[in-house]
């Protein structure tokens, strides 16, 4: 007989990473050696090289070797090598987000307060070739003052959407921001682009003069009159004003032609000449989630300053920066804290430019979502026909109770009532078994999740029960349900919970998409019939807890006892819970004697009088159920 054995060079060396385009964050990827029939097999540390990024090592999973690769600043690509026991492995991957530009417009161009209400604002998301970018993931916008409503897309990389302007009746200038968010509405990766629109405001300008004389009125160039005064004097004259003006020259012509210039305070207050988006709006408050904080300056006219003195500060996190950008922008990057607090604002300042510009803008720091669960139920023993209390306790990340969850006892047999929230963070639920039946082991448990968040930020994927699930959740964690993942090819949607059942493991590559953000993916490998699975995170929703309860058939009364210290108290209650007044029962002691015996609301309390431990029984004479306890005064 000869053996044959396969030569070291039927081993295969693999670098498993994202199959789409990587965030600049940094992202993992394992490498893994691989026998001639395919399956994983230990590897040694191999020589690592990487060009355009930082190498960190990764988690131990073995066989798997992982890293964590940091593309450096303004890399668009990195390529990563792999060497040991002369075996190579490259990989390349993009760096995002993609080189887009983000062009506005709006129609018209500069509306008027007071009569305009709103406008119409045309995002364009193209290459620097000027070619139209239809990504497919839609601009996230935001205006400083007014509000964008019902953004649609219409057509190849175009949206559409209403610029509705703000109520305040002076000019002012807005600063309308729209990003190209990516890979999800909530990060601060991508490209923007901005327009300064200034606001000009019609207001009808009163005042008095000679009588039955003509007025008119230059601001900016633009004339406006004449109209003619009254007998008395009076006038009413309308003009447009520009934001930065607020004098005019006036021009007086009376009965007789002669001519008067003077000029005229139209008495507007002064402009504000800062304006601040913050990207995002919402972030967990968990020491290091980070918003992007961009802020335009104008002079009285509407132009841009490009050597602003702006200030910023934020009551509870950190700010960075900032750094100047084109056009007299400024952009700081902001860190939020690792504690919660309601009222966190970041202020911008630009003092020179006045009082007036000063922008606060309000940032709401979310609590993480329910990660771990605790559940107690108040009977070890129920009986059919009877209830008893399920109490849930859900925490967060920190161990700080997480309210607002979304509780839901289970139990095989029995219905629940509805969770009832209280203290923060602490459910109370009643069970009611079915009336009748025999003596049987029941697991009540419950499951906990949540609460729901609203905007996709993360993909997870994870292995259990011998199934892969995925699971979309915003940036801080919170689950965000009804969400359409793409899973090579198949259309899916998230449940009520943020998560969906992908099915059993199967050894090759899976590729899970969002439906709308297609740059937020996940790439995940399954390693072998034994369901090796890379990268796997933990699951999106923490593991069901349960409690074994012994359940009892039914019984016509229940005796209770209750013994603090040397004061027991009894009572007699129908299956529902309800306490029966007037019932005969039979009380014993093993020693001792009982005093100060008092009857409130059907329940007797006694104290006991002994030198040593009692045994006290209390029996319900017409039916003869028993409770038994012990006393150690």
């Amino acid at each position: 007989m000869v053996l044959l054995c396969a030569p070291a060079w039927a081993d295969t060396l693999e670098i498993l990473g994202p199959a789409s385009a990587v965030a600049p964050d940094g992202f993992a990827l394992a490498v893994v050696r691989k026998d001639a029939s395919g399956a994983p097999v230990p590897v040694s540390v191999p020589a690592m090289v990487a060009e355009g990024a930082e190498l960190r090592d990764g988690p131990e999973e073995p066989p798997l070797r992982t890293f964590v690769v940091v593309p450096r600043p303004g890399a668009r690509d990195v390529v990563v090598r792999a060497r040991v026991d002369g075996l190579e492995a490259q990989a390349r991957y993009v760096v995002g987000p993609p080189a887009t530009e983000v062009r506005l417009a709006l129609e018209p161009p500069a509306p008027v307060k007071g009569k305009d209400k709103e406008a119409v604002l045309t995002v364009r998301m193209q290459r620097p070739d000027g070619s139209v970018d239809d990504s497919g993931a839609p601009p996230v916008v935001r205006a400083s003052i007014g509000r964008v409503e019902g953004l649609e897309r219409t057509g190849p990389g175009t949206y559409r959407a209403r610029y509705v302007l703000p109520d305040t009746r002076y000019p002012e200038v807005a600063i309308l921001v729209a990003f190209s968010a990516w890979p999800h509405p909530q990060s601060i990766q991508g490209a923007y682009g901005r327009v300064l629109v200034p606001l000009a405001a019609s207001v009808t300008l009163p005042g008095t003069t000679e009588p039955d004389a003509q007025i008119s009125i230059d601001i900016a160039g633009t004339s406006f009159g004449p109209v003619a005064a009254g007998p008395d004097g009076r006038f009413r004259l309308p003009i447009i004003v520009p934001p930065g003006h607020r004098m005019g020259q006036g021009r007086v012509v009376d009965r007789v032609g002669n001519v008067r210039r003077m000029p005229i305070d139209l008495m507007l207050p002064p402009t504000d000449g800062l304006a601040c988006v913050l990207q995002p709006q919402r972030l967990p408050a968990d020491g290091t989630s980070r918003a992007r904080l961009v802020c335009a300056t104008s002079d009285p006219l509407g132009k841009p300053v490009e050597d602003a003195h702006v200030t910023a500060q934020a009551r509870h996190g950190t700010l960075t920066g900032p750094v100047r950008g084109e056009g007299g922008l400024l952009e700081w990057r902001y860190t939020a804290p690792r504690a919660l607090a309601e009222d966190e604002r970041i202020t911008a300042a630009w003092p020179q430019r006045g009082a007036g510009s000063r922008e606060e803008i309000a940032l709401q720091l979310v609590q993480g979502p329910v990660a771990e669960v605790g559940m107690s139920v108040a009977e070890a023993l129920v009986h059919h026909g009877s209830r008893t209390d399920v109490r849930v306790t859900v925490r967060d990340a920190f161990g700080r109770p997480r309210p607002g969850a979304v509780v839901e006892p289970r139990a095989p047999v029995g219905s629940f009532s509805p969770p009832v929230e209280s203290p923060p963070g602490t459910f109370t639920s009643t069970w009611t078994p079915p009336p009748t039946g025999d003596a049987e082991d029941v697991a009540v448990g419950a499951r906990a999740w949540g609460p729901a968040g609203t905007e996709p930020a993360r993909i997870t994927v994870w292995k259990e029960g011998g199934a892969l699930y995925a699971g979309v959740s915003d940036l801080a964690g919170l689950p965000v349900p009804s969400q359409p993942l793409r899973v090579d090819g198949q259309e899916v949607r998230t449940g009520e919970d943020g998560t969906v059942r992908l099915g059993p493991p199967k050894p090759g590559t899976l590729q899970v998409t969002h439906g709308v953000w297609p740059g937020l993916a996940r790439t995940v490998y399954v390693l072998g019939e034994g369901g090796l699975v890379f990268p796997v995170d933990g699951p999106l929703v923490p593991p069901a807890v349960s409690q074994v309860v012994k359940l009892a058939p039914e019984v016509p009364v229940n005796v209770r006892l209750k013994v603090e210290g040397s004061r027991v108290t009894y009572w007699v209650e129908d299956a529902r819970g309800q306490v029966l007044e007037g019932r005969k029962v039979y009380v014993a002691l093993s020693g001792g004697e009982r005093v100060d015996e008092q009857v409130h609301d059907g329940r007797t309390s006694f104290t006991v009088r002994a030198p040593g431990p009692v045994g006290v029984s209390v029996a319900d004479v017409s039916t003869g159920v028993t409770a038994l306890a012990e006393v150690r005064p």
